[in-house]
């Protein structure tokens, strides 16, 4: 149990607030306020409707947190025999050139990622809601206009994840005992359409759906790893918070016995592109009291080489999942997810 959920315990959420009010930083009191409120609600009783799913594969291995260098790149992540390759797809340009947008990067793109994976356990076809505002709300972020405004970084991530094709590799036994190399070749949607000419306060109304290709919905249902939306919620401005949370949420309860994650290792799977892991281990100790909070029984511990993880219980008790696959176990009853994914 992380040290927030002992103090919490033991002297209660109005005792931390009144001493997170004394600090003086204002960014950090804000932070300290906000990890409170996410780690109190943590320690509540969860319910069905706060679910959220991910792919594992997605969990293991993650996009890039910035907007990688070149449009043209393929972005490359792995995690022991499994490994994802993103490329990047082709649209027409106004100029009538046929051009590459790019993979999806950052938050935004994790939110819409973990949004349509949400709403597709329960159908192929997943509706955004009823106008281009009330799906941006859905995602848990304000509704901006402008070139930095959040509707035109939504329809940038949106036309990367329905353009891109995700490869996914990796090494299985085969009934001889012989290893073998798999592959997958996959779009998560079938198709996209992009609104145009709508800006902060003109909240025109739509009737968006989209479509998950069948194989990409298949694979999801035998390996969607539950999630909980308040932890999604908390993290929604943080990239590598999501993927630690992700991670953590996906390896924890696999786990038989205690096991250290590299930083070398670490840097492979998760968003970021940098050259130096002792950068990577800076900012995972930055951010892991915030994935903590979320995660009360999560067990990790930071040591000089890495993480070192311990076998732990699932963020989401299975009684939650209504026997729906997760990971492993019998297909049945689909969860139904939250319309609000992220407050």
């Amino acid at each position: 149990m992380a040290e927030i959920h002992r103090q919490l315990l033991l002297f209660g959420a109005e005792e931390l607030r009144r001493h997170a009010a004394s600090i003086e930083d204002l960014t950090e009191r804000r932070r300290e306020l906000d990890r409170i409120d996410a780690a109190s609600a943590a320690l509540g009783e969860a319910i069905e409707d706060d679910l959220a799913f991910s792919h594992s594969g997605l969990c293991q291995t993650c996009l890039p947190h910035a907007r990688p260098a070149s449009n043209d790149l393929i972005w490359q992540r792995s995690s022991g025999r499994f490994h994802l390759m993103v490329s990047p797809g082709v649209v027409r340009s106004p100029e009538g050139r046929a051009t590459r947008v790019g993979v999806p990067y950052g938050t935004r793109a994790r939110l819409i990622m973990i949004f349509l994976q949400t709403e597709g356990v329960r159908s192929r076809t997943v509706s955004l809601g009823p106008s281009m505002s009330a799906w941006i709300r859905s995602l848990g972020l304000p509704v901006t206009g402008g070139p930095r405004g959040t509707i035109q970084a939504i329809r940038e991530q949106s036309l990367r994840i329905a353009r891109c094709e995700f490869t996914l590799q990796w090494t299985a036994r085969s009934e001889t005992g012989a290893d073998e190399t798999i592959i997958r070749d996959q779009r998560l949607i079938s198709g996209l359409s992009l609104w145009h000419g709508q800006e902060e306060g003109n909240d025109m109304p739509w009737q968006a759906t989209v479509e998950l290709t069948r194989e990409f919905h298949e694979h999801l249902c035998e390996h969607a790893v539950p999630l909980v939306r308040d932890a999604i919620a908390h993290l929604k401005d943080n990239s590598l918070g999501l993927d630690l949370y992700t991670l953590l949420a996906y390896r924890l309860q696999r786990l038989k016995q205690p096991m250290l994650l590299r930083w070398q290792t670490l840097a492979a799977q998760v968003g970021s592109d940098t050259g130096r892991t002792s950068h990577l281990a800076q900012r995972v100790k930055a951010v892991l009291p915030d994935v903590l909070a979320v995660y009360p029984d999560a067990e990790v511990e930071v040591v000089r080489n890495g993480l070192r993880l311990l076998p732990s219980k699932s963020p989401v008790p299975r009684t939650l999942v209504n026997g729906f696959r997760v990971i492993e176990g019998t297909a049945g009853q689909l969860p139904r997810p939250h319309r609000k994914l992220f407050r």
